[in-house]
């Protein structure tokens, strides 16, 4: 950028030179005007600030962000496998580019743009007041409001990972015990009626022995709630296929028992049982 804007203003007869040097671990850029006019002057330093505010804005948002990102990872979730951390590294960079993990998201690039639009104005404010600016100080103090955005992003993110990660670790957990039991259920009918829900064996007739007096009476103080309830019983029945009757819409039963048995799940067309037959044994 500075190479740009020398050989521009040499072009228009103004000399402009640009020295390097190191100040600790700081590398520092000295640019210098010589010869011109007070108003040229100024007209030449208030054009390389605004490409030093546009330049910058890339920097930040294109090159400084994966070490930001990279750092708050790493020292917030630092008891996590650098596997795991590699991962929501990625995720939190397609989320910051409006993507969520979708390549072909239309949006892509959108929030990029705008946290840059943002970083550039704050600079060119800054710079508009000041002839020195030192990046890493300018991040940390000019640009709050960016960081802590930066880092309620990567919190939700984190969590959202870490909480799925735990869901997955329990949908194995069940499948493990469901793969232990001995007399496995051939098919279990899971019947919805309003807010409670039936349970059927593959003969429709309601189950018995130890699930049945399960579903009538919960035990107390295990705080189980009517989809516990059906869950717990249908894993411990550990069927080889699961039919649903009735609305799956806002059953957080079906979304346990679709992601704990996949394609073993038969959605019911419609049948009597949805009516919801007079004697069954039914928890709600």
């Amino acid at each position: 950028m500075l190479e740009r804007e020398i050989e521009a203003w040499a072009g228009k007869g103004v000399r402009v030179s640009v020295r390097e040097s190191q100040k600790g671990e700081l590398l520092v850029f000295h640019c210098e005007i010589h010869g011109a006019r007070d108003s040229v002057r100024q007209e030449v330093l208030r054009e390389i600030k605004d490409s030093l505010a546009n330049e910058l804005s890339h920097i930040i948002i294109d090159e400084y962000e994966k070490f930001l990102v990279s750092r708050l990872v790493d020292e917030n979730y630092a008891y996590l496998s650098s596997r795991d951390r590699d991962i929501i590294k990625r995720k939190v960079a397609f989320a910051l580019d409006g993507r969520a993990g979708r390549a072909s998201d239309l949006q892509d690039g959108v929030e990029r743009s705008r946290r840059k639009s943002r970083v550039w104005a704050r600079l060119a404010e800054y710079l508009e007041k000041e002839n020195e600016i030192v990046l890493e100080g300018f991040i940390t103090f000019r640009l709050k409001e960016y960081l802590e955005d930066l880092y309620d992003t990567v919190e939700e993110i984190a969590e959202d990972y870490l909480t799925d990660r735990e869901y997955r670790e329990f949908l194995r957990l069940l499948r493990h015990f469901m793969m232990r039991q001995k007399n496995k259920a051939r098919e279990v009918n899971v019947v919805r009626l309003g807010e409670g829900y039936a349970l059927y064996d593959d003969k429709m007739k309601p189950f018995e022995g130890e699930v049945g007096s399960f579903l009538a009476n919960p035990p107390d103080g295990m705080d189980l709630g009517v989809d516990d309830v059906i869950v717990s019983a249908v894993v411990t029945l550990a069927p080889e296929r699961v039919v649903w009757h009735g609305s799956k819409d806002n059953s957080p039963c079906y979304d346990l028992i679709h992601d704990l048995f996949e394609d073993n799940v038969a959605l019911c067309p419609g049948c009597s049982l949805e009516n919801g037959p007079a004697q069954t044994p039914t928890t709600t």
